[in-house]
Order: C-alpha cells, then sequence, then structure tokens
C-alpha cells in the first residue's frame, strides 16, 4: 500500500513507522521471558525511530528501563519523563566531571572500569548519597567492562563498593546472534560465576537474540534492541516479530537509454538494450548504503525492479523497462522497504547488519508514524 502524500509536507520519501508494532515485538518479548524484566534500548535515537517516541508508546504497555548510549541521549530521553521515576541508564558510562549531570537528570551510569567506581563512589560519598548505578562485567566481549581479574581485585578491596548502590550487574554477549557458538556457553558460566559475588543484586545479559537463548540467559532482565524494531537479526525468528518500518521514494525522472549507455558514477552499469530507467530520490545520504550498487531491488505495484548503476549521494536510478510507460510516472512513488523486501532483505544484500541500515536512515525522509494513538500524553 503506498503511502498518503501530506500535500503541505512534499519530500522525495517517505519513511513509515509503525507504533503498534513495536508495541507486538515489545510485548511478544515481555510474555516469552515471563517474570524477568524487560527493558528497551533507545541508543541512537531509538535506533533511528525516534527515541521520545518509542518510549512514550512503551511506557504506556510498562516498561519501566531504558538503556542509550551517551549521556546526551539520556538527557533528551529524560525530558520526555519530568514526572516520572524511570530508569534510563547510559552504556557509555560516567564521563570525566559528569556526575552532577547523571545524578540531576536521575541517569544511571553503567560503570564499566575502576576508575569510574572511584569516582561515582566518591560523589556519593561526598554528597551523602545513593544514587543508583549498574556494573558492567567484561565475560568475553573485550569492548567495555571490567574484566573478570579486574573484577576480584576489586571483590578483595571492596572500599569503592561499599560507597556504591550497585542496583544491577550486567555483561554483553558477543555471539548471541550466532546460538550455536559456544562462547555464549562460556560467557553465561563466566557471568554466573560472577553474580555469585553479588548475591543481593540484580543481573542482566540478554539482549534481543541472547532473549532466544533460552530462559538460563534471561536471568533478572532482558535488554532488546533490534528486535523492537522487527528485525529478526540473523538468528531471532523474524516471523513473529511484526515489521515497523517501510520506506519510499518517489520517481524523479524517467528516461530511456539505448543499447551501450552507462548509467551513473564510473559508468559501472551498461545496458545491453534499450533500457528504461527511473531516478529515484534517495541516495547514501538517506542511508541507502553505496554497497547496494547493481546488486539491490526495489518494488512497484508488486513488481521486483532492479537497482542499475552506482548509489549516489541523493539518488538512484532502477531499470523499469517491464512496466509499461502508461503505468509509471514521475511522482510515482516506489517501495524501498516494505512486506515485498524487508528491512532484514535489504541488509542481507547490502552485506551488513539491519542495525546500520536503521541507523543511518538520517533526517531527509518525511516520517509517518501510524497508530500513534498508543503514544501517551
Amino acid at each position: 500500500m503506498m503511502p498518503l502524500v501530506d500535500n503541505h509536507k512534499i519530500s522525495n520519501s517517505f519513511l513509515e513507522i509503525n507504533i503498534d508494532s513495536i508495541i507486538h515485538n515489545y510485548q511478544l518479548i515481555n510474555n516469552k521471558v515471563g517474570n524477568t524484566e524487560c527493558a528497551a534500548v533507545l541508543k541512537a535515537d531509538a535506533y533511528g525511530m525516534g527515541a521520545s517516541v518509542v518510549a512514550k508508546a512503551l511506557d504506556k504497555v510498562g516498561c519501566s528501563t531504558f538503556f542509550v548510549a551517551t549521556i546526551d541521549e539520556g538527557i533528551e530521553l529524560r525530558a520526555c519523563f519530568s514526572k516520572n521515576e524511570k530508569q534510563i541508564a547510559v552504556l557509555s558510562g560516567l564521563l570525566e566531571g559528569s556526575e552532577d549531570i547523571f545524578y540531576s537528570n536521575k541517569l544511571t551510569p553503567v560503570l564499566n572500569d575502576t576508575e569510574q567506581i572511584k569516582k561515582w563512589a566518591i560523589y556519593n560519598q561526598q554528597k551523602k548519597i545513593s544514587a543508583p548505578s549498574i556494573l558492567h562485567i567484561d565475560t568475553g566481549m573485550n569492548r567495555l567492562g571490567l574484566t573478570i581479574n579486574e573484577l576480584y581485585d576489586i571483590i578483595k578491596n571492596p572500599t569503592e563498593l561499599k560507597e556504591l548502590n550497585v542496583e544491577w550487574i550486567m555483561s554483553h554477549l558477543a555471539c548471541g546472534d550466532q546460538p550455536r557458538d559456544i562462547m555464549n556457553e562460556k560467557q553465561l558460566s563466566v557471568f554466573l560465576n560472577a553474580k555469585k559475588e553479588f548475591p543481593n543484586v540484580k543481573a542482566s545479559l540478554a539482549n534481543s537474540a541472547g532473549v532466544f537463548l533460552g530462559q538460563s540467559y534471561h536471568l533478572d532482565m532482558v535488554r532488546p534492541g533490534i528486535a523492537l524494531y522487527g528485525s529478526g537479526s540473523g538468528s531471532i525468528p523474524s516471523k513473529p516479530l511484526k515489521q515497523v518500518i517501510k520506506l519510499y521514494s518517489r520517481i524523479l525522472q524517467i528516461r530511456t537509454l539505448s543499447t551501450g549507455a552507462s548509467v551513473g558514477y564510473g559508468a559501472s552499469y551498461r545496458v545491453s538494450k534499450a533500457t528504461r530507467v527511473a531516478t529515484v530520490g534517495l541516495g547514501y545520504a538517506d542511508g541507502y548504503l553505496r554497497s547496494l550498487s547493481n546488486c539491490s531491488w526495489v518494488f512497484f505495484n508488486g513488481l521486483r525492479l532492479p537497482v542499475i548503476g552506482r548509489i549516489s549521494m541523493d539518488y538512484i536510478t532502477i531499470d523499469i523497462t517491464q512496466i509499461a510507460s502508461e503505468k509509471i510516472k514521475t511522482g510515482d512513488f516506489i517501495e524501498i522497504i516494505g512486506d515485498k523486501f524487508t528491512l532484514d532483505d535489504l541488509a542481507t544484500v547490502a552485506n551488513t547488519v539491519p542495525h546500520e541500515l536503521l541507523t543511518r536512515l538520517g533526517t531527509r525522509h518525511h516520517r509517518i508514524y501510524r497508530n500513534t494513538n498508543n503514544i501517551s500524553k
């Protein structure tokens, strides 16, 4: 189904975001994990979907904990809940001199190293407060978090820990989207051993893919991200998930090329016969990656059309020869992502992950939120 065009907001492209589908996906995961808390990861502006909109919708169906990547994202999200005690955790941790910002905005730092632990402990002691924190334990990702050796050093000398209100411990799966990888079991084992040192503290390990590894990974909280936005992300069974986005872009020009004519930068595509080509108004500045050059497809009224030539900053070109000239015209919309060609389909062709595609969709698309009655006032 083509989007309804708002005559007052003419745009080259339209991004439809279905709020009901996000809610469905959240509730599906929430039901799957039973009594385990289901948080929501809203980093990178809710993977490009609009953190304030998504947060308000999920708030209405009971989500009480949100994860963001940066302190700026946390401040913006807190503004959505000015009179609300929702927990907002910042994954990047406690930056130098940010203690007051965390405390005044009721943000929870994810403490990733010993220096962050010391600084938060000193701040709490000086202010005579007990502000919450989350302790991040690295179980094999080797990205952020305390190494196991650092953790046990702290446990042996728990001066700073005594001053901390550690509400959660967490870790992150490196291979959750590869369910048969032995790394998952190794990380779970390491994390459960570390958890024994914190008998009265809740624990969280599973991301979207981890939810589907089984109940042993659920612990006290799961932290779905990409699954909320409809992606199967390789190992996640995508059929129960509902697609969240549809992307359409406008045909700006149509022309007929003679045999041997080239298309686009670098003349990377040459037609072998008379070919009708449509130029469509989106490109890599809109999140349509250059890796899709000469190898992707779009759809028009159910017909699959090849993308030909290199993707440029603002435009793509498609072969529309199979469609009768009277059936397609300048101004018509082409389906870029939708029921016929999903986000996961496009990610596969682009040889990337759906996370990258979502977060690169940018701001130039005119956004249409469907079923916004689920957004709390």
